[in-house]
């Protein structure tokens, strides 16, 4: 049942960053403007539409179909500093943020984030996990220098390490903040692999397998590394909750994505800054969302 619901949940952040664009943006999903019809213009930009937003299209369009929140994520209120943490009201239902940008916008903008991030780091860390647990299994001297690898990476405390990387390198990329968080936590998918990929080589269809002339590279292959794969597979429903907290806790402290990105780390850090009930409570709920439905991914079926 927990698994069920986790699908769901996760699915759920799935569909909002997938469909973004359809659900707060810029443009409408429909108008008619100086007798041309632009359908869908969220997505396709028309040129004849650039410098307009929702707000100057209402006065402009013959018939006009908005998305459920009438603006982009960068999109900035005219005012200037008087709209800057403007409160919670019909045309802004969370309000607005440090640059009077819609929070409702920058929040379900923030799952194309955690989905991409997620996935990608899971995916890096567990290629080299499985990889250097591998070789660990192969080879008795491999195993002495790579364990030990393995060792000292555990001993790192991952969000220190996340942060000494980031402060080296900067703010980037959606791609550089996934690899800076799988340089972190290889460790963990390498030592599961590893401890299992030890006990599946000491097996019998192993050792009957090496007696039959199979080589160490076929072995591995073959007969090691898709049993070792189990416990990789877990670790990566965990990663992937994991990965979305490294990520806002790096754009919280002023480390993860380059601005104006809208990361759900960034809203927390302005709600800690300028405490508002929408800036803190709305990333808060994503983010334990996302966390919670990537938990229940692992949870043990009911009996």
């Amino acid at each position: 049942m927990r698994r069920r619901v986790g699908r769901i949940m996760l699915g759920l952040v799935v569909l909002v960053a997938l469909f973004a664009d359809l659900v707060a943006a810029d443009l409408p999903l429909y108008c008619r403007v100086d007798g041309a019809t632009y359908v869908l213009p969220c997505l396709t930009r028309p040129l004849a539409l650039a410098g307009d937003d929702q707000q100057t299209l209402a006065r402009r369009a013959s018939a006009l179909v908005r998305t459920p929140i009438p603006y982009g994520p960068f999109a900035q209120r005219p005012g200037g500093v008087l709209e800057v943490f403007a409160p919670s009201s019909s045309a802004h239902l969370l309000g607005t943020d440090d640059r009077g940008r819609d929070v409702a916008a920058r929040l379900v903008h923030g799952a194309r984030i955690a989905c991409l991030v997620g996935p990608i780091a899971v995916l890096a860390y567990l290629l080299l996990g499985l990889v250097i647990g591998a070789l660990c299994a192969s080879s008795t001297r491999l195993d002495l220098i790579l364990g030990r690898m393995i060792d000292a990476g555990l001993a790192i405390p991952p969000l220190l390490l996340l942060l000494a990387v980031q402060g080296l390198s900067g703010r980037g990329s959606v791609l550089a903040v996934a690899l800076v968080i799988a340089l972190a936590e290889w460790p963990q998918a390498a030592r599961l692999v590893r401890a299992e990929a030890l006990r599946v080589a000491a097996s019998e269809h192993v050792l009957a397998a090496r007696a039959l002339g199979a080589t160490t590279l076929r072995v591995g292959l073959r007969h090691v590394l898709p049993l070792a794969l189990g416990p990789a597979v877990v670790l990566a429903s965990f990663g992937l909750g994991q990965a979305v907290l490294f990520e806002s806790a790096l754009s919280f402290l002023g480390y993860g994505l380059a601005p104006p990105a809208a990361s759900w780390g960034e809203l927390l850090a302005q709600g800690a800054l300028h405490p508002r009930v929408a800036l803190l409570l709305g990333p808060t709920l994503a983010i334990a969302w996302t966390v919670l439905g990537a938990r229940f991914l692992v949870e043990r079926p009911d009996v």
